[in-house]
């Protein structure tokens, strides 16, 4: 095997590993959460916590109103049952009860408000709970195909870059390094075939003399623009 072919296989193996490193990389990215997911939870974190506000703010108003009751009753039965006889006093109750049973219808009018809010809250929470319990199936679907995908690429990959190092144990140190040198300075490609008289990689024309010695399956020739390996046929 020439140089030149060995390295032009060597950089197929390259590709090859980069791919699936790529891929592998993506289902690990996509491992780590979905949007989804996430947007679900948060829907149904904000309905649960809404409708706890309003049933906190509907215990406080029941007993606000618990407590103005026990000020009307007595009052009231004051009023009425003859145990205050004094008009003046009795006057200063009405006031007192009037004022007790304004501010209790305030406060009940503020609980049907809000008990109309709490059924819409309540409707809301259970869509949000239908819906995140649909995205975490999903998800646990999702990811359950996606770790089987990462396991194939994982594999893959490690025979892949087997592959290549057994490749590469077989070319000469030389040529290796400068494979190497062209590669990570140009793009992952460092070998191109020429194309007519033109340098694949660059798209430059080279000249001719570089193009006889292209042919020559143990020499290494390089475009004098981009410096790739060229090769032919």
């Amino acid at each position: 095997m020439s140089q030149v072919s060995g390295l032009r296989t060597l950089q197929d193996l390259d590709d090859e590993a980069a791919a699936l490193r790529a891929s592998l990389e993506d289902v690990q990215r996509r491992l780590q959460g979905s949007e989804e997911l996430d947007a679900a939870r948060s829907t149904f974190a904000s309905t649960q916590a809404g409708l706890a506000d309003a049933r906190r703010t509907q215990r406080q108003l029941d007993g606000e109103i618990g407590i103005l009751n026990s000020r009307i009753v007595p009052e009231e039965k004051r009023l009425y049952d003859g145990s205050v006889r004094n008009p003046k006093e009795l006057g200063n109750i009405q006031h007192e009860v009037e004022l007790l049973k304004a501010q209790r219808a305030t406060l009940e009018d503020q609980l049907l408000e809000l008990m109309a809010g709490i059924e819409t809250f309540e409707s809301a929470h259970a869509a949000a709970e239908k819906a995140l319990l649909r995205a975490e199936a999903d998800w646990e679907t999702r990811s359950s195909a996606l770790r089987e995908e990462e396991t194939r690429l994982a594999a893959s990959l490690t025979g892949a870059e087997a592959r290549r190092e057994a490749h590469r144990s077989g070319l000469p140190p030389r040529a290796l390094h400068l494979y190497d040198d062209i590669r990570r300075r140009r793009g992952g490609m460092a070998v191109a075939h020429v194309q007519g008289s033109m340098c694949a990689g660059c798209r430059v024309s080279v000249p001719e003399s570089v193009r006889r010695r292209a042919f020559q399956p143990d020499q290494l020739a390089q475009c004098p623009n981009c410096e790739r390996i060229l090769y032919v046929g």
